[in-house]
């Protein structure tokens, strides 16, 4: 992975649009917050091992910050696609099908995905096209 993809910045975006994956039906629900962890320490961490302290870690700060902050999934989910509308160069395209697979793991790890979830993981998946 690129210097110019180990920032803060994007790490908090992802997490962002996992969190409004997450939040889409307005219920946090532990198994899509363990779905996240899990998803975090099998496939974020070892693409950014080389990082002094393992960036994927923001990933998760970051969704617990929009948790705290009670933060809208609509207003994450738009803050995420400024960013990426705005900084496309990290999103190479291993890191795009991988936010796909984490933001669908996540939205299927409770009761499957409901049709809030669905319609943002197609806007999801129309952004990252």
């Amino acid at each position: 992975m690129e210097n110019t993809a180990l920032n803060t910045t994007l790490f908090e975006n992802l997490g962002k649009v996992f969190y409004a994956i997450a939040n889409a039906d307005r219920n946090l629900h532990e198994n899509e917050i363990a779905r996240l962890k899990a998803e975090i320490e099998k496939y974020w961490k070892p693409i950014f091992a080389e990082a002094p302290y393992s960036m994927a870690y923001y990933i998760w700060h970051a969704f617990e910050r929009c948790r705290s902050n009670k933060l809208a999934a609509d207003k994450a989910f738009e803050e995420f696609a400024l960013y990426f509308e705005q900084e496309p160069g990290p999103f190479t395209a291993e890191i795009r099908q991988l936010i796909l697979d984490t933001a669908n793991a996540i939205a299927a790890a409770y009761a499957d995905k409901n049709k809030s979830e669905l319609i943002l993981l197609a806007k999801l998946q129309l952004l990252l096209k």
